[in-house]
């Protein structure tokens, strides 16, 4: 399954969307070793902004989207940015760049197989020896709603959990499994499980991880 990214879509709705996921510093200041930090999927910058609010400057946001690079910026005036415009299935940056790269409700809008594989593959290339990764996105919820959608699409895109809205956009909610199997090059340091307001505004089941890199794969 290869499902591309539909940019003009972010482009569109970059004004009005809402991100929810919180951004826990305190697991970053247990067992972040450094301080270059990317954020992958920045969209309009309210991690860059939290994490500038504690202490950490030396960051990077990607996005896909120009529109949400353009309100990121906006938004944020008082903070030196550093912004790349990136698909995440290529990162601009050498090997071995950064200390953490941050993956907020990035996962649920690439719902490709190859294309979250490519993404983790990127992360890792990036990251330096004991680097971490910080992920928080969507688990498959069981609710009736849901369920009926996850059955309705899976025939189409071949994987339980993704499904179209009714703007036009793919996302995928995923199971822990997938997450596991994905995350195999790291060493889990905390998980944990909550529930997150998407950006429609809806409930839904989430999680967030973070690991350090495998001497495996450093």
């Amino acid at each position: 399954m290869d499902l591309h990214f539909p940019k003009d879509y972010w482009d569109q709705v970059a004004a009005e969307k809402q991100f929810h996921h919180p951004l826990r510093i305190d697991w970053l200041a247990s067992n972040l070793a450094g301080k270059d930090i990317l954020d992958c999927g920045c969209g309009y910058g309210r991690l860059l902004g939290e994490l500038a609010k504690g202490g950490y400057r030396d960051t990077v946001g990607t996005d896909f989207s120009r529109g949400m690079l353009k309100r990121c910026a906006e938004m944020h005036p008082d903070v030196t940015l550093r912004l790349v415009q990136s698909d995440g299935r290529m990162l601009p940056f050498r090997e071995a760049s950064f200390d953490a790269v941050l993956l907020f409700a990035l996962l649920t809008c690439m719902p490709g197989d190859s294309d979250q594989r490519s993404l983790l593959a990127e992360v890792s290339r990036v990251l330096r020896p004991g680097g971490l990764i910080y992920i928080s996105d969507l688990l498959l919820n069981s609710d009736r709603r849901s369920v009926e959608r996850y059955r309705r699409y899976v025939a189409a895109f071949d994987v339980y959990g993704v499904f179209s809205l009714p703007e036009g956009v793919t996302v995928r909610h995923h199971s822990e499994s997938w997450i596991r199997e994905i995350t195999d090059g790291y060493t889990e340091v905390k998980y944990e499980k909550f529930t997150v307001i998407t950006m429609n505004g809806n409930q839904s089941a989430a999680f967030q991880y973070l690991g350090r890199i495998s001497k495996g794969n450093e």
